[in-house]
């Protein structure tokens, strides 16, 4: 697999670091508010495998597996809401773990002699199961509690939270943050006037 290319981030933000920008680009795969959907057509998703670096027709992706890349993309947006402070979600966590147990992983040195997680399988299984070694991985060494889901329940966009005490809440401060700061302001406003 060839290294991931960065894409623009809200707020100018960097992309997230390493192989977590993988997994990054794989929740972003959509842009929840304005779309497009990559994952809308097998096409699509073929054309995000190969920009990833991923062998075409290897095998080539079928429906069932563009079904499932989305609702592994979901699940996995699901807990990046939790890196942001939302409450657990064990129905993420159940289609993560179920989906997992059908992309097995192998133990493989990287250029360096490190071990890591490799994919057992080709094709979209051995895509969904790097982006969830490398879940593992960043769990791990730290970094997985950083990548988050924009706060704003509109963006929910996938962004690297690189404050030093973990405190970002929105892709982009501009935007999202001014967005829900304008949204408490005018719910405040239309609080009668004991309740404030």
């Amino acid at each position: 697999m060839t290294e991931h290319r960065p894409v623009r981030q809200p707020g100018d933000r960097e992309v997230a670091p390493g192989r977590l920008a993988l997994v990054q680009s794989f929740v972003n795969s959509v842009n929840v508010e304005f779309g497009p959907d990559e994952f809308a057509s097998v096409g699509g998703l073929t054309r995000w495998m190969e920009r990833q670096g991923f062998p075409a027709g290897a095998p080539a992706p079928t429906e069932a597996d563009r079904r499932e890349a989305v609702e592994v993309r979901e699940a996995l947006r699901a807990l990046l809401r939790e890196n942001n402070g939302a409450g657990a979600d064990p129905a993420a966590r159940a289609v993560v773990a179920r989906v997992a147990a059908d992309c097995p992983l192998v133990l493989a040195f990287d250029e360096t002699g490190t071990p890591r997680l490799r994919p057992g399988a080709t094709g979209t299984r051995g895509m969904i199961g790097e982006v969830l070694a490398i879940v593992v991985e960043a769990a791990t060494d730290g970094t997985w509690q950083r990548l988050k889901a924009c706060h704003e329940h509109r963006c929910e966009w996938a962004f690297y939270d690189r404050a030093r005490n973990r405190s970002g809440r929105w892709c982009s401060m501009a935007v999202c943050g001014t967005r829900a700061k304008m949204r408490t302001y005018r719910q405040g406003l239309r609080a009668p006037a004991g309740a404030r």
